[in-house]
């Protein structure tokens, strides 16, 4: 890896570092939404959901596009989804749920593995 692309990853995870943050993109995997709908669902301040929309947007992670008064979000492209399907996966692999803990059922929407995976495929780069 390079060092232009190992500070862009750093950039990426340590947006993605924030359970906040985590359940935002999990939402936005559904379908787009303003910062209203998502601090709604998540049942935090509009002031704070801009805050962590902002963190993900100047990531790279989310696109925001003005609509009349507000501002819609979503996910840029299918990559996030799949880097957060396999951190998924290696976590159940290696039974990582926590400090010593079970593995956590929430009751917060997100997106099926299986729609995850189902995204298309698109050709990666070969690391040298």
């Amino acid at each position: 890896m390079n060092t232009p692309t190992r500070e862009r990853a750093s950039s990426l995870f340590a947006a993605l570092g924030h359970p906040t943050r985590l359940r935002i993109v999990e939402l936005l995997m559904e379908g787009e939404q303003s910062v209203n709908e998502i601090a709604k669902s998540l049942t935090i301040t509009q002031s704070g959901t801009s805050q962590h929309l902002a963190i993900l947007t100047r990531a790279g992670i989310l696109v925001a596009e003005p609509r009349r008064a507000t501002r819609v979000y979503r996910i840029r492209g299918p990559r996030i989804p799949r880097i957060l399907d396999m951190i998924t996966e290696f976590c159940e692999v290696h039974s990582l749920y926590g400090a010593g803990e079970e593995k956590e059922t929430e009751n917060f929407p997100s997106a099926p593995i299986s729609r995850i995976r189902s995204l298309p495929e698109q050709p990666e780069k070969t690391l040298q």
